[in-house]
């Protein structure tokens, strides 16, 4: 085991709430409205949710509304204003009743209204016209999550995640430091003023976000996963199947130890969480990269590929400076027991880890293949020898 303290095991079992993600930490739960899809008209049109619950309205084109009452009147209960393209708002509804909306510019004149209707009971929210949830015989990886070292330029931390399926996903994203700071963590040198930007798969800017107070508050509230701290990052959004990049780095190029986090808070949808890759500092003690992945539903168990590079980020098409030599990688359960490490991953499995199709490049990387039961688990990413420090990549792949 790289890592070969006991303080790193004790910390694992201590940050695991932090590290790997709780789809059931979320009380309420939350439906998705897409906003003029293809015509004047909001899909579906009609969503019945619970107390407590949030519809979440997503503009699929640009000068519409969702305002609660009839065209021309009204009721006051919310209103999002015009908005375009990409745009997202949330209502959460905590009194039963029907509640009935409408776009301001097009409700009397295309008919574009919709009906939201709230009950007491509790159950999971059913909305009409949506697909039935993924089969209970389908295991998943969830949410994720990756502390470590957070520095400048090529060391920020950048966080990669694929969704995959037919439908769009929402996620919450969130980059911590102060909080890690504080009990029961304690961690020293913490990142003092984390942001976070999100990136599509074509490298196009989606979203910037530096105090989480300061956009979307009312909305990041409405999941239950609001920060801790005011200086922290989040951005929520509804994301499409694809590839996207999370970065998290310090306000005015300031450095320390940080948290990228994304929550998957749509588990009842046809899209998935895959093949998850976190680059970054790995450093010594409390500064090595540790990656969270919690994996649900199904059978009970998934397997994936955990892989640790290192020396393949020096080579094109990355060509990056001061990369991790000797990449040693430790899977550790949420009751800090080490379930495998790896060195060089041709030293064990290699047969098995070549066919996946996912052998590292270089011998000296780390790889394994695991099934796992359901439950949270850390990939600890750590260097051998000296000075054991560097850039490196965390990945975890799902294969069934």
């Amino acid at each position: 085991m790289k890592t070969s303290s006991l303080r790193i095991v004790v910390l694992m079992a201590i940050l695991a709430p932090f590290l790997v993600l709780h789809p059931t930490v979320t009380k309420a739960a939350m439906v998705t409205v897409k906003v003029a899809n293809g015509g004047f008209f909001f899909t579906p049109s009609s969503v019945t949710i619970h107390t407590g619950d949030s519809v979440l309205w997503t503009w699929s084109s640009s000068g519409h509304s969702s305002t609660s009452g009839s065209p021309g009147t009204p009721s006051g209960l919310w209103d999002s204003g015009i908005l375009n393209q990409g745009a997202i708002f949330m209502h959460t509804f905590n009194t039963a009743g029907s509640f009935s909306y409408y776009c301001t510019p097009h409700g009397a004149c295309c008919g574009m209204v919709g009906t939201v209707i709230v009950s007491n009971s509790t159950p999971t929210p059913s909305p009409t016209a949506t697909p039935t949830p993924t089969p209970a015989g389908t295991s998943r990886l969830g949410n994720i999550s990756t502390r470590g070292l957070v520095q400048t330029g090529s060391g920020v931390t950048v966080a990669g995640f694929i969704v995959t399926g037919t439908d769009s996903k929402t996620v919450v994203l969130r980059g911590l430091g102060p909080t890690l700071s504080q009990p029961p963590f304690n961690i020293p040198g913490t990142l003092a003023d984390p942001t976070l930007q999100l990136f599509d798969g074509s490298g196009h800017p989606m979203w910037f976000n530096d105090n989480w107070k300061d956009t979307q508050q009312a909305q990041i509230q409405a999941t239950g996963h609001a920060p801790p701290n005011d200086f922290e990052s989040a951005i929520l959004q509804v994301l499409p199947p694809g590839n996207y990049t999370a970065i998290l780095s310090g306000k005015n190029g300031t450095t320390g130890v940080g948290l990228v986090e994304v929550y998957d808070i749509s588990p009842g949808v046809f899209a998935q969480l895959t093949n998850v890759s976190t680059r970054g500092f790995v450093g010594t003690g409390d500064n090595v990269m540790i990656a969270g992945i919690i994996t649900n539903g199904g059978n009970g168990s998934t397997e994936v590929v955990v892989r640790g590079l290192g020396p393949t980020l020096s080579q094109p098409p990355f060509n990056l400076s001061g990369t991790l030599a000797d990449p040693v990688l430790t899977l550790v359960d949420q009751n800090g027991t080490v379930v495998k490490t790896n060195d060089n991953w041709k030293n064990t499995q290699q047969a098995d880890i070549q066919a996946t199709g996912l052998a590292p490049p270089n011998d000296l990387e780390s790889a394994m293949v695991v099934t796992v039961a359901a439950g949270r688990y850390t990939a600890i990413l750590s260097g051998n020898g000296v000075p054991g420090t560097g850039i490196g990549l965390v990945e975890v792949y799902k294969l069934r």
